[in-house]
C-alpha cells in the first residue's frame, strides 16, 4: 500500500475517533436512572440538620428557625436546589411544609405556623430542583417556646391557660384564670376585649368553652362578640355580631342564637331556623368549640363538641339580600363575652363559662392550635 493511502486511512480513523469522543453527552444535572434508596430521584445527598435538634428546648420569645447544612450534588455543581422544610407533631400530622431558597453553604427557614408552647415537634428537610426531590434527612425534634399568644394584623391567638391574656380585662373585671383550663367569667359584666390592629372583610372568630350548663345566666348570654366601637350600646354599631347560649329567661332557655349586623341594623342577618327549635342541653364538663364565620354578605355559626374534629352540635348560616350589605368597619374590637351588659339588663356575658384558645383571623383557625388543656413535652 502506498504511503499516501496509509496516511489517508490514518486520518480517516483519527477523525472518526475524534467525532465519536465529541458526541459523548455531558453529565446531566438531573440524571435519570436508578432512584436513591428512599425512592427519591434527585442525585444529591440528604442535607445535615443543624439546629434545633435532639429535643432542644427553645426559650420563650424566640422564633423557631430551622437550619441545615446544604446537600452535595452527585453529578454536577451547576444545580443549586431549594430545600423543603417539613414540621410535624409527634403523631405525624404535618404542621408546615415550606420551600426555601438555598444559602451558600447552609439554608434556614423560620416557621410561620402557630405552635403550641412547650410541645415537642419534629422536622426534616430535603433538596428539590425543578420538580425533582432528593432524599429526606432523618427526623429530629425540638420543644416549641412557651406561647403567650399574639395580636397581629390578620391573626390573633390567645391561649388564656397561662394566667394572662393579650387582651384587656374590662367591665367588672370579675374573672378567674384557671391554670391549664382558661379564663372563667364570674359575672355578666366581665369581659375581655381585643383591639385588632387591622380590619378585614371576612374571617373567623372561634374559642373553646367549658362550663356551659342549662339554665345559666343571663337570659341573652354572649359567648363572644365583635363591635366596631367601644363605650356604647352594641345596637349602635354598624358592623357587629354576637353569639349566644341563652340562660334562664332567654325565651327560650338554653337556645343557641346569633345576630350579625352588616352595614347597619336594617341589614342584619340571623339564623333562619326558629330559635325554639334550637334548644340544646349542653354539658358543663365538656369542651365546645364555637366558630363564627363572617363575610360582607353572610354569617355562619358552628358549634362542635370536643374540638375541631368533634361532632357538630349546631350549624346555621344566613345570607343577606344581595347588594344590601357589606363589612367595612373603621375599627374592629373582639370580645370574650360582651360589654353590652352595662347598657342592657339581661344582655351580658355568659356567667361561669371558661374559655381558652381564642382565634380571630382573616384565615381559618389553624389546626395546630389544638387544645391547650395539657401542654406537654
Amino acid at each position: 500500500m502506498s504511503r499516501t493511502a496509509i496516511l489517508g486511512v490514518t486520518l480517516t480513523v483519527g477523525l472518526a475517533l475524534c467525532l465519536a469522543c465529541g458526541s459523548q453527552p455531558a453529565a446531566p444535572s438531573h440524571p435519570s436512572g436508578s432512584a436513591n434508596a428512599d425512592g427519591s430521584t434527585l442525585k444529591a445527598t440528604a442535607p445535615t440538620l443543624q439546629s434545633p435538634i435532639n429535643g432542644a428546648v427553645l426559650p420563650q420569645g424566640t422564633h423557631v428557625t430551622l437550619v441545615l447544612k446544604n446537600s452535595t450534588m452527585s453529578y454536577t455543581t451547576s444545580v443549586t436546589p431549594s430545600y423543603r422544610f417539613e414540621v410535624s407533631s409527634t403523631d405525624g400530622a404535618v404542621v408546615e411544609s415550606a420551600l426555601a431558597p438555598s444559602g451558600t453553604t447552609t439554608t434556614s427557614h423560620t416557621v410561620t405556623a402557630p405552635l403550641i408552647g412547650n410541645q415537642t415537634y419534629q422536622w426534616r428537610a430535603r433538596p428539590e430542583s425543578q420538580g425533582t426531590a432528593g432524599p429526606w434527612a432523618g427526623l429530629t425534634s425540638f420543644v416549641a417556646p412557651p406561647n403567650d399568644g399574639y395580636n397581629l394584623p390578620g391573626a390573633l391567638f390567645d391561649p388564656l391557660v397561662n394566667g394572662k391574656t393579650v387582651g384587656t380585662i374590662g367591665g367588672s373585671g370579675n374573672v378567674t384564670f384557671v391554670p391549664g383550663q382558661g379564663i372563667r367569667m364570674n359575672d355578666d359584666l366581665a369581659y375581655v376585649v381585643y383591639d385588632l390592629p387591622q380590619t378585614y372583610s371576612s374571617g373567623e372568630m372561634s374559642v373553646e368553652v367549658t362550663g356551659l350548663s342549662p339554665g345559666g345566666q343571663p337570659g341573652k348570654a354572649r359567648i363572644f362578640s365583635m363591635l366596631d366601637r367601644l363605650g356604647v350600646q352594641a345596637s349602635l354599631s354598624k358592623y357587629s355580631f354576637n353569639v349566644q347560649y341563652r340562660g334562664a329567661g332567654g325565651v327560650p332557655d338554653n337556645c343557641i342564637v346569633w345576630k350579625a349586623v352588616l352595614g347597619d341594623n336594617s341589614h342584619a342577618v340571623e339564623a333562619t331556623v326558629d330559635r325554639f327549635q334550637m334548644i340544646f342541653i349542653l354539658d358543663p364538663s365538656k369542651v365546645y368549640l364555637w366558630q363564627g364565620f363572617w363575610t360582607p354578605t353572610s354569617f355562619r355559626l358552628v358549634v362542635k363538641e370536643g374540638g375541631t374534629t368533634g361532632p357538630v352540635v349546631y350549624d346555621q348560616k344566613a345570607d343577606a339580600i344581595p347588594g344590601t350589605s357589606n363589612w367595612n368597619p373603621e375599627k374592629m374590637y373582639a370580645f370574650i363575652g360582651t360589654n353590652n351588659g352595662a347598657f342592657v339588663q339581661n344582655d351580658g356575658t355568659r356567667v361561669g363559662m371558661t374559655v381558652r384558645n381564642l382565634w380571630v383571623g382573616s384565615t381559618p383557625r389553624p389546626t395546630t392550635l389544638g387544645s391547650a388543656i395539657a401542654p406537654r413535652r
